[in-house]
Formats: C-alpha cells, sequence, structure tokens
C-alpha cells in the first residue's frame, strides 16, 4: 500500500512539475513577445512606386528563441499587400517614396528566428491605389516558440500611410484631435485650388467622390477669394475632425467668403457637401 501511494505521489509531483514548466513556456512566450517606438509616417507616392516606412519594433523578452512566421497588417486601398520588412538597426529617412531604400535592401523577412532578449526595427512598403489614400495601424503577428505551440498577437501603434501620386499634395494628415496642425497642409492645398479655375483639381481637393461639377460650385462659391485672405478654422464642439473655414479679408465676420465645412477621416480632409 505504501509502496503504491509513493508511486501515485512521484506521478502526481512530476505531472505538476510538467504542468508548470509547460505553463511558464506557454506564458512566458505568448507576452514575451513585445512592441514599441510607436509613430506615423505619412507621404505621397510617386507614380508606379510605393511608400516605404520605418515605425516601430518587437523584442523577444523570453530567454528563448520565437519563430515569427508572419506579419499582416489591416491596410486599406492598397493595390498589392503590404511587404514588411525586419531590420536589425534603422537607418536612412524614416519614409520615403521611390526606389528601395537600403535599409529594406538589407532587412529580413518572415518566417525568422528572434533569439531570447532581441529586438528587430520594423519597415513597411505600401503601395496606395489610383486615387486614393492607403494606410495600415496595426499588425498582427504569428509566431511560434518552443514545443511548436502557435500564438497570435495584434499590436496598435504603428501608422504609415500612403497618398496616391494621382493626388494633389495636402490631403493627407495625422488625427487632427492629436496634432494640431494637421489641418494647416489642406488650407494650403484649397488655395491653390481657389486660384486656379480647374473644376477637375478643384474636386479632387474636395474628394469624398465630388465631381468637377461639385468643383465648379465651390469655386462659384468662393469666387472672391485672394491671396492676401486670411482663413480662421472653427472645429465643432469636442470634434476636431470636423471643422469649417472661412477665408477672409480684415474681418471674418464682414468680410468673410461663405464657409467649408470639412472633415478628417481615414487620414486625409474632404469637403462636406451639402
Amino acid at each position: 500500500m505504501r509502496r503504491a501511494v509513493r508511486t501515485v505521489t512521484g506521478i502526481l509531483f512530476v505531472v505538476i512539475v510538467v504542468g508548470c514548466a509547460f505553463a511558464v513556456l506557454y506564458l512566458g512566450t505568448s507576452t514575451g513577445l513585445t512592441f514599441g517606438g510607436a509613430g506615423s509616417e505619412l507621404t505621397q507616392a510617386t507614380k508606379s512606386n510605393a511608400v516605404y516606412a520605418q515605425v516601430g519594433w518587437l523584442r523577444n523578452t523570453a530567454p528563448w528563441p520565437v519563430t515569427i512566421e508572419s506579419i499582416t497588417t489591416n491596410a486599406t486601398a492598397e493595390t498589392v499587400a503590404p511587404t514588411v520588412y525586419l531590420e536589425r538597426e534603422q537607418s536612412g529617412q524614416h519614409v520615403s517614396s521611390g526606389a528601395l531604400p537600403n535599409w529594406a535592401l538589407n532587412a529580413s523577412h518572415a518566417p525568422y528566428q528572434l533569439n531570447g532578449g532581441a529586438l528587430r526595427y520594423l519597415g513597411f512598403s505600401l503601395r496606395p491605389r489610383k486615387d486614393s489614400v492607403s494606410y495600415l495601424n496595426s499588425i498582427t503577428v504569428h509566431f511560434s516558440g518552443p514545443l511548436g505551440l502557435h500564438y497570435t498577437s495584434t499590436f496598435k501603434g504603428t501608422t504609415v500611410v500612403a497618398a496616391s501620386s494621382t493626388l494633389p499634395d495636402g490631403l493627407i494628415s495625422k488625427d487632427p484631435t492629436s496634432d494640431s496642425s494637421a489641418l494647416d497642409s489642406y488650407v494650403g492645398a484649397l488655395r491653390n485650388v481657389l486660384l486656379q479655375p480647374s473644376a477637375a483639381d478643384a474636386a479632387a481637393v474636395m474628394g469624398g467622390g465630388a465631381t468637377s461639377a461639385d468643383g465648379a460650385a465651390l469655386l462659384k462659391l468662393e469666387a472672391g477669394y485672394i491671396t492676401s485672405d486670411s482663413v480662421i478654422a472653427t472645429p465643432e464642439p469636442g470634434d476636431r475632425r470636423h471643422q469649417k473655414l472661412v477665408f477672409y479679408l480684415n474681418d471674418p465676420v464682414k468680410g468673410g467668403l461663405p464657409p467649408i465645412s470639412v472633415e478628417w477621416s481615414g487620414y486625409r480632409w474632404t469637403v462636406v457637401r451639402t
């Protein structure tokens, strides 16, 4: 009887030890892959080229290696799935368009073994569709650890925005709720088209499916605009993503042109048509 009790006790002890070891491996691996270096990179693509951006990093805080099997993104309005690069160190411009940068040429791709304690910087290649703004703001990492266990982790904080080369400059911006200068470049784009009698150009800046007829209507509405006009932007109460622009000379009330309502969505500004 005593021998049987000792045997059962020994088996239970081994099971407990193995279970604890498995739990350490599982939890240590599932929480060991961390993300940092959050940021935003925005630029306009050049004709037939992608936007290349370096944003964020992945670190394996576990003492054992993990294998990054694939990294996917939530990219929208892209022509092909973004390429994700794993770099040993960052170099060169953090965002560029045109030829493949040197940092991308020297980077690695999944599947990739990331040793315990190692860190790799992230790079992205994003190619927007014609007349569109393509963006991604999260990544999902599929990885495995010891014993062949598989894990999936999604990280937010990586933002890459690429405007098509067919779009006018100045449309894209960071979120105005966190960047007080987000509207400045769009005001510049509006100023440019108000000085040019091109309904098509005005429609492109307006966005949101605006037609040449809409562009012509905007030009007619703001026909009194001159280069020396000032501008005042008034956000809706508690919502800087919706603002009202008034171009004026001397006095925004007495000398103001009809207001232009604009909204921010998908990392670009558009004119709200009524």
